[in-house]
């Protein structure tokens, strides 16, 4: 199994490089105003190269104010050979079209996961609780409903032919083990599957909640913080935790050794590592106990 690492700033990537991971994933995954100039994105792929890591860039949802900052980018990697790009828009597919080079991978915003929600957690049992108001589950609910919010969007073979006819080989899926069993039509059906260890969004915005929160002016002039902070929330009542960082908020899940083994029936290429202040992964020895811990658990 593979092991990917993703990062923002390339602090932090030079932990990455030492570590035992076989790729750096280099970028931001859902803020458009932290995408870095290309003078970063070249020291990213050059530290990257040297330390014999394989690279991928990942991106956001991009705004108009930063495709001309995505061209220059873009070009640059077309320039250094077969490249993935993690693409979280329609716009940015589109774009990618435009360079040879260059892969186009479906991140976790261009996909549909109704297990994300955590008002439909099986763990619940025989009651939903939602924000609003809570739903009695009836035995007949509970069988016919899991199978619908335990697949994905592209659980549907149509689906992965449009994408795939757009030159799509992979895509990024999340750590939720009831969706296990449904990855493996994803497979089937010639995706190449990259899963994220620990942190699932829960839900995303185009106005970041920690930069409110903490009085931002502007966009332009944002402190990122989360750069260094995560937020904890918890709903006590309903026994649920989540943590803000950046505009999205994300559930953190363990990995368990049923659960590793449980989806490398699926023949999953890669699981990603995000190092931020949410997984508390930020440095080299983090990184390779937990690389460790889990080819343990697999075998």
């Amino acid at each position: 199994m593979r092991f990917s690492v993703q990062v923002e700033e390339t602090g932090i990537l030079k932990e990455a490089i030492t570590s035992s991971c076989d790729k750096i994933r280099f970028g931001t995954e859902f803020c458009d105003v932290k995408i870095q100039p290309l003078s970063v994105l070249e020291e990213a792929y050059a530290l990257a190269e040297e330390a014999g890591k394989d690279f991928a860039y990942v991106t956001p949802r991009v705004s108009e104010s930063n495709i001309a900052k995505m061209y220059e980018q873009l070009e640059f990697l077309n320039e250094k050979g077969r490249i993935d790009v993690v693409l979280n828009d329609f716009g940015m597919l589109n774009v990618l079209r435009r360079y040879p080079n260059l892969t186009p991978h479906l991140g976790r915003q261009m996909i549909h996961v109704p297990a994300r929600c955590p008002w439909l957690e099986p763990g619940l049992k025989e009651v939903v609780f939602h924000p609003l108001r809570i739903i009695t589950r009836t035995k007949r609910l509970m069988s016919s409903s899991e199978d619908i919010y335990s697949q994905t969007s592209l659980n549907n073979s149509s689906t992965i032919r449009f994408f795939q006819g757009l030159g799509v080989q992979g895509v990024d899926l999340d750590w939720i083990p009831r969706c296990f069993p449904y990855y493996d039509f994803l497979t089937k059906n010639g995706l190449s599957l990259s899963v994220h260890l620990h942190l699932v969004p829960v839900t995303i915005t185009r106005k970041c909640h920690t930069a409110r929160f903490l009085g931002e002016k502007s966009p332009q002039s944002c402190s990122q913080l989360c750069k260094t902070k995560a937020f904890l929330l918890k709903r006590e009542e309903f026994r649920l935790e989540f943590f803000l960082h950046g505009n999205a908020v994300f559930s953190l899940i363990e990995p368990s050794e049923k659960d590793i083994r449980s989806l490398l029936e699926n023949d999953v290429s890669e699981l990603v590592i995000t190092m931020n202040p949410v997984t508390r992964i930020l440095g080299r020895q983090e990184l390779d106990t937990l690389i460790h811990q889990v080819e343990t658990m697999a075998t």
